[in-house]
């Protein structure tokens, strides 16, 4: 547990200078609020700590390579520079802590990344802009799952990230970049329609409060010819939220079937679609192994 504290602290004191930007900002120890946390809180950052082995250890690299494996040999496929104009453009909204966004950006291309939770920004920042070598740090995701572990050992062991630091990965300069906010808001905005060659979207479509909503925007969002690449479940995150939030939350649920029909309706062409199975910020040593049944989507826009 230490360790973890440790690890947080030293990212938020990274982030307490009048330089930092207001929307990373963390105020002074002075200035905090000295309240109970709340479990709902207490709960993301947990899910910090497994994202962060997922996204940045080497002990992850199999289950990216389910899930980013895909969707970035099929940008590679499409996404060709042409020597004397600008990289090719790519979006990656629900970017989390931006592996998808630096794999992208390593390749050549222009990636920006999206994200709407203060959670993963704070973090995706520290260990973008502040990690300076491999395994730098070390941390504990699994302690605090009481379950299904085969020993006490695999419960506590210790897993070093990142594995990869970005300031040795290669990327071209100016070709990687974060925006903070919904994605709704920011991508719905007119200054980028018909700005991007490719969305990659890796298990964010069913973040969605209206996954119509979702599917305009993006293509909207594409040039004519541009590719929609898509990867993930339909685990509708606002499905049951009247059991938990007082204020009621909007939530459109549909069939993956249904799923295709709206992407047709709203320009994009379904090229290619296929089911591959892929594990999910998943301790691998653990007794209990969850694996989704993913839906790889290739659509072009019209």
């Amino acid at each position: 547990m230490k360790r973890n504290d440790d690890f947080f602290k030293e990212m938020l004191s990274s982030f307490t200078g009048d330089d930092v930007p207001p929307h990373l900002r963390v105020p002074p120890p002075g200035e905090m609020a000295h309240e109970p946390v709340a479990p709902s809180d207490a709960v993301k950052v947990l899910y910090v700590l497994k994202n962060l082995a997922r996204d940045w250890s080497a002990e992850a690299a199999d289950e990216r390579l389910q899930s980013h494996g895909p969707i970035l040999a099929e940008l590679e496929r499409r996404l060709k520079a042409v020597p004397g104009r600008p990289p090719p453009r790519v979006m990656v909204p629900g970017a989390g802590l931006g592996r998808l966004v630096l794999e992208c950006a390593r390749r050549g291309w222009e990636s920006e990344g999206n994200e709407y939770s203060y959670y993963m920004l704070l973090t995706s920042s520290f260990i973008l802009n502040h990690a300076t070598k491999a395994e730098q740090f070390t941390i504990h995701p699994w302690m605090h799952t009481n379950n299904n572990h085969l020993s006490d050992a695999n419960q506590l062991r210790g897993v070093k990230v990142p594995d990869v630091p970005a300031c040795d990965a290669g990327v071209p300069p100016g070709c990687m970049g974060m925006c903070a906010g919904d994605f709704v808001e920011v991508y719905g905005a007119a200054e980028n329609a018909g700005r991007w060659d490719a969305v990659a979207t890796c298990f964010f479509i069913d973040t969605a409060h209206n996954v119509i909503e979702y599917l305009e925007i993006i293509s909207r969002c594409l040039k004519p010819g541009a590719v929609w690449v898509n990867f993930g479940p339909l685990l509708y995150h606002w499905a049951d939220a009247d059991g938990y939030l007082s204020a009621d939350e909007m939530s459109v649920e549909m069939s993956l079937e249904d799923v295709e029909r709206v992407a047709d309706a709203v320009g994009l062409d379904v090229v290619k679609k296929e089911m591959r199975e892929s594990k999910y910020t998943g301790d691998k040593m653990s007794m209990c192994q969850t694996v989704y049944e993913c839906a790889f989507i290739v659509a072009v826009k019209r």
